[in-house]
């Protein structure tokens, strides 16, 4: 099953940017969970639409839009979407009674013109229990090592994320939490498929979860700098992915 995760800018006079995409694959007879994270900029080709980068498509079509760019990127079909805007995500955290992070650097960042109000961020190093607030914080922050430390921590955040799920107090609240959070998230998966897929997740989670990433190289084209991928790279990661014998 693959399900691409959409984490979105929305703004109230803006439809927004997809600031996070990731194709996360679940094989339902071995029990593994993947996550398969596309740089923001990553350069492809939008159906109806030029050469652009990814989080475009977004603004351009939404989340169809978004998929169709996805599967034409990777070659394999997207079973289910999930939206997520900062607002739902914080919501999530919160619902699933906060995760613990080991933080690995000082995170010290400000825009006042960002965020509808200003984005802050401020968090010291360590070990920690994160409230939704300082989660969205943590996976936004950004730095001199661009969307690429930005895609690691990420990948860290949705090991430990996916690591909740083995305890057995927050496995026998899923169902609840599954229900409160289908009110916040935008998806065509429906609340007992969620509700099916629960325990497989819990499984994949204690295998913990695999991480890849879109390589490429940084690729500047008229002043706008892009994210260009290695397509035959791209193409051997996904068919391992998928199980793929090539």
């Amino acid at each position: 099953i693959n399900v691409l995760v959409l984490g979105v800018d929305e703004r109230g006079d803006d439809v927004g940017r997809s600031d996070t995409a990731f194709v996360v694959t679940i094989d339902t007879n071995k029990k593994i969970a993947t996550v398969l994270s596309i740089p923001r900029d990553t350069r492809v080709k939008i159906p109806g639409h030029k050469w652009d980068k990814l989080n475009h498509a977004y603004a351009y079509g939404g989340t169809k839009l978004s998929q169709r760019s996805v599967e034409d990127l990777i070659g394999v079909p997207i079973n289910y979407t999930v939206k997520v805007n900062f607002t739902s995500f914080v919501r999530l955290i919160d619902a699933i009674g906060g995760i613990t992070i080991d933080v690995e650097k000082r995170m010290k960042y400000a825009d006042p013109y960002d965020d509808n109000g200003g984005l802050y961020i401020d968090i010291y190093p360590g070990v920690q229990r994160m409230n939704g607030k300082t989660a969205i914080q943590y996976v936004r922050y950004r730095d001199e090592e661009g969307d690429i430390g930005r895609v690691a921590r990420q990948q860290k955040f949705m090991k430990a994320f996916l690591h909740e799920f083995t305890d057995p107090r927050l496995v026998t609240r899923l169902p609840d939490i599954i229900k409160e959070c289908s009110s916040t998230l935008k998806t065509d998966m429906s609340t007992y498929e969620m509700v099916k897929l629960a325990p497989v997740i819990s499984a994949a989670a204690k295998e913990g979860l695999h991480g890849e990433w879109v390589s490429g190289t940084p690729l500047w084209i008229d002043g706008v700098s892009y994210w260009q991928p290695d397509i035959r790279h791209l193409r051997q990661i996904v068919a391992q992915i998928q199980g793929i014998t090539v």
